[in-house]
């Protein structure tokens, strides 16, 4: 199962790709009871692998038992069909949101696990490793008729357990390469990206875990620059706040936008990186649902790129939403860091305070539990924003390791 998820990145990336060894289920068990020892959580891995007539499904943790089940309730034309209504339901950000698609992948993909397993080992990390015949689903976002995944686990999608690195360091000393644009020539402006940026600068002064930032906003946001700031530095964060799209076709037809041309999925593998980051944040992604080479774009990321661990959205997020999310996941990000919690973690924390409302806009201001940002007057932002809908904050997804 493993080698057959290996293979069709390396077929679709045209290279090869080697990141660990073949690990058996009981060296996986092992990687996972060394990285929960370091980080004090609870993990496990879950398969989904959808065939024709059936759904597979495999389940491993640190005990070292495999645990598998086949749905024949759930053949992938139906599953297909439900991800595509959940969706649409996501999209209707004026109305409630109708849980009945959430909570049907809840019961197929969570439930067949969840008495004598989840609940049984205490788990509250699971890596996600989904078969791209399966359209994108917005994971956090599943509903146990309750509550969403995303109050109880942490929640990260892998391309495959021997694709990605599974050595843990704790975010120190951490220099951030913080990069995009609120206009661009030929694209839709993104108007709140300042804000973005300059708040991961003001971060700094009161963070014992971020030294610098350094900064390239609009005209100076090009590759040449990037370049020459790769040559010169080592970042552990690198974040791109630009138009980044996960199309149909090849690795030439999905690209991140920089001011002035395109960086294509292809050469991305060519980044100079002195040393691979901890995380890239794509923050406003757009990804094709159904389509398989978008999606093994998307999940391929970090494996193209060198890093660790990439950030991304499945869906063009509206941009005050970014901005409020990605805020708080850096807040989170480097409190928990220093209490050796993990990427996926400081996610699920930031999502679940937009979820709580305990995050959002009011009168020009962001409101956060750790103060309020004022926002410029040209925003327009009038009365009271809730950012609770599934739209603001399920469409970001934690890709390869959550570590």
């Amino acid at each position: 199962m493993e080698r057959k998820l290996g293979e069709q990145y390396q077929t679709f990336f045209q290279r090869n790709i080697v990141v660990n060894n073949e690990q058996s289920s009981l060296e996986i068990a092992a990687v996972l009871a060394d990285i929960d020892k370091k980080t004090g959580i609870n993990s496990a891995v879950i398969w989904v692998i959808p065939e024709e007539k059936y759904l597979h499904l495999v389940y491993l943790s640190k005990q070292g038992n495999i645990f598998v089940k086949d749905l024949d309730e759930a053949p992938l034309n139906k599953i297909t069909k439900v991800v595509q209504d959940f969706y649409f339901e996501i999209d209707q950000i004026n109305n409630p949101m109708n849980l009945a698609q959430s909570q049907q992948l809840y019961k197929w993909i969570i439930e067949p696990f969840k008495k004598e397993f989840l609940d049984a080992e205490n788990i509250n990390s699971i890596l996600f490793c989904i078969a791209n015949q399966v359209p994108l689903i917005p994971l956090s976002a599943l509903h146990d008729g309750k509550n969403f995944l995303v109050e109880k686990y942490s929640v990260a999608r892998i391309p495959a357990f021997n694709l990605i690195n599974t050595e843990y360091k704790p975010l120190k000393n951490v220099r951030v390469l913080a990069m995009g644009a609120s206009n661009f020539p030929d694209s839709v402006p993104l108007p709140a990206v300042n804000l973005e940026l300059q708040n991961i600068q003001r971060l700094q002064n009161r963070s014992k875990t971020l030294s610098s930032t350094e900064i390239l906003l609009n005209e100076n946001f090009t590759q040449q620059n990037m370049q020459r700031q790769l040559q010169k530095n080592s970042f552990n964060i690198i974040h791109l706040a630009t138009h980044a799209n996960f199309n149909p076709g090849d690795t030439t037809d999905s690209y991140i936008q920089f001011w002035n041309d395109k960086l294509t999925l292809d050469q991305m593998s060519n980044i100079p990186w002195q040393t691979p980051p901890d995380l890239l944040v794509l923050s406003a992604c757009n990804t094709a649902i159904g389509d398989r080479n978008a999606q093994l774009g998307f999940t391929g990321i970090a494996l193209q790129s060198g890093v660790n661990s990439a950030l991304g959205t499945l869906w063009s997020v509206s941009d005050l939403g970014t901005f409020a999310l990605i805020s708080e996941f850096y807040e989170q990000l480097i409190n928990q860091s220093e209490k050796n919690h993990t990427k996926a973690e400081a996610l699920r924390q930031a999502q679940n305070l937009l979820l709580q409302e305990k995050v959002y806009f009011e009168d020009n201001r962001l409101i956060t539990p750790h103060g309020n940002i004022d926002l410029p007057e040209s925003l327009g932002v009038k009365g009271k924003i809730n950012l609770s809908h599934p739209f603001y904050w399920a469409g970001f997804t934690l890709i390869s390791s959550p570590w």
